[in-house]
């Protein structure tokens, strides 16, 4: 009874703060108060990357395999020769042949919309948000693909200026908006959400430039029940068959 009491307190909290968002900072406390305590902390996939030429035509396929844990692990790896990427607190670090090729600082920010919000604190989110570039105090209600979403960086009409949209019903990101260093508009658009252990994952994700759809990424065999062994993430001394079933 006790635990029912509970659940039903929280339910009114989350519509309570859903209809009073007006703000970024609302939408990131509702957000915190829905997912941050049942949020999955790490899951792995095989993704199927398809990328576009310029006339529109597949210019070619690949099978990646990719792990995630929040707020800021994330690894690649592109083939089976040991060609692969670990994303470590803001830097990324290269392999080749498993020999380490190179480190430079690349924030993933991406890994903050997926679910990395769910395991700092609610003042880091803002933080970053902030030092990512987007004007948190932009923000309004839209729509895309028919349902609603809030959206934080950009007026009405602005699809350049760096955005990211959220769902408004299940408040996961849905869009991100930003300008590579050529000043060319990347449009990224996650869509086919799969209900995840306590949270979600995107199972397409499309990349436009310029209005020109550049790649499509479809993920396969989503996982959030296992644990990821410390050493895939760890650049001085990697797994390097952490995908492969033994």
């Amino acid at each position: 009874m006790k635990r029912l009491l509970i659940l039903f307190a929280l339910c009114m909290m989350v519509d309570t703060l859903t209809a009073q968002i007006t703000n970024t900072g609302q939408l990131l406390d509702a957000m915190q108060v829905k997912n941050r305590s049942a949020w999955f902390k790490e899951f792995t996939f095989t993704q199927e990357t398809i990328r576009y030429n310029q006339s529109g035509a597949i210019r070619d396929t690949a099978i990646w395999h990719e792990a995630v844990s929040y707020p800021d692990l994330f690894r690649i790896d592109y083939n089976e020769q040991g060609r692969f990427i670990i994303f470590r607190n803001d830097s990324a670090y290269r392999f080749q042949d498993y020999n380490f090729q190179s480190a430079r600082e690349e924030p993933q920010e991406f890994l903050l919309f997926k679910g990395g919000m769910y395991f700092i604190s609610p003042s880091r989110v803002m933080a970053k948000l902030k030092e990512y570039g987007y004007d948190t105090s932009i923000f309004r209600e839209d729509r895309l693909n028919g349902r609603r979403a809030y959206v934080v960086g950009a007026k009405a009409g602005d699809l350049s200026t760096k955005q990211f949209w959220i769902d408004a019903d299940h408040f996961y990101t849905i869009r991100r908006i930003s300008k590579t260093g050529r000043g060319a508009v990347l449009d990224v658009q996650y869509s086919d959400h799969k209900k995840v252990e306590g949270g979600w994952v995107e199972q397409t994700v499309t990349f436009y430039l310029d209005e020109r759809m550049l790649q499509i990424e479809n993920y396969l065999d989503i996982d959030a029940s296992r644990k990821i062994p410390a050493d895939v993430f760890d650049p001085k001394s990697p797994n390097k068959y952490w995908y492969k079933k033994r």
